[in-house]
């Protein structure tokens, strides 16, 4: 039981300075039972920019003060400049905090009765025995990958969601909503990204729009690593001109079209040639009017 703060193996982390300030200005504070660092930090896999994923348990009694702490007392060599907060329920709750060396802390307080979600930690201090030992016993070494095994089903879903969504741009751009166009993209790029880490992979990224730098950070490595040029071209295309705009809509069609060829071929799907036949033929037509 660490019931005094130990500091002196802190590794030797960008965000370390910050961390030891806090940790001795909270550890004043009596009503702190326990404290911990998790996240890339605790996992030994950050670096100058990650956010400090700071834990708090305090007692149940104590936890409503945390809702409003004196940050002012918590953060003098950099104060917080920016502060968002969310509720977990009743025992639990985060502020995420921008400090004005730039810094980024989730400032995570939670009950001691508190359930813990498994997870890797580095445990800072911690004065009840009992909350020790669960610290301790929910320890996570590793994050599990949010992927999921291929589904044929899912590989013709997908598919027909994309054709189904750039066959709507014609409308878009026949209206002068130009702007609009941008909006219809970042559902097909989402899709596009799902079919093309599915292909590399093998694995099933789920809808990268519900992702998070953390979540998506191994799946955009990996696009990067095995398409790196190709991949940036298509996703990054600029889009500030009609011809650009053509220019983007068709690359991702080609792409698309080679891509999903090939893993309905290798999965037992049914790609949609016909949908396909159709819009490109609707793009045609389109392409003539205007």
């Amino acid at each position: 039981m660490q019931k005094e703060l130990q500091l002196d193996t802190l590794p030797a982390f960008p965000q370390a300075a910050t961390i030891v300030e806090i940790c001795k200005r909270l550890w004043q504070h009596d009503d702190v039972v326990a404290l911990w660092i998790g996240g890339s930090l605790a996992r030994q896999a950050g670096d100058a920019f990650s956010d400090i994923d700071f834990r708090v348990a305090v007692a149940l009694l104590d936890l409503p003060v945390w809702k409003t702490p004196p940050f002012e007392e918590i953060f003098v060599h950099s104060p917080v400049v920016g502060q968002q907060f969310l509720a977990f329920g009743e025992q639990a709750f985060l502020h995420h905090l921008v400090l004005a060396n730039g810094e980024i802390i989730d400032f995570f307080i939670q009950s001691t009765q508190q359930r813990l979600t498994p997870e890797p930690r580095l445990i800072l201090g911690c004065r009840d025995e009992d909350f020790a030992h669960l610290l301790v016993a929910n320890q996570r070494r590793a994050r599990a990958e949010a992927v999921a095994e291929v589904e044929p089903a899912t590989i013709q879903r997908v598919l027909t969601a994309f054709w189904i969504n750039s066959h709507k741009h014609r409308k878009v751009l026949h209206r002068n909503l130009d702007l609009m166009v941008t909006f219809g993209f970042d559902v097909e790029k989402a899709l596009l990204v799902r079919l093309w880490y599915l292909e590399v992979s093998g694995k099933d990224c789920g809808d990268v729009r519900q992702g998070t730098i953390h979540t998506l950070t191994s799946i955009i490595g990996t696009l990067e690593q095995d398409g790196g040029d190709e991949v940036r071209a298509v996703i990054g295309a600029p889009m500030r001109t009609r011809a650009e705009i053509y220019h983007a809509l068709e690359s991702n069609r080609t792409v698309i079209s080679r891509i999903g060829r090939r893993l309905a071929q290798k999965y037992g799907s049914v790609y949609p040639a016909d949908l396909e036949a159709a819009v490109l033929q609707g793009w045609q037509e389109f392409l003539a009017r205007e």
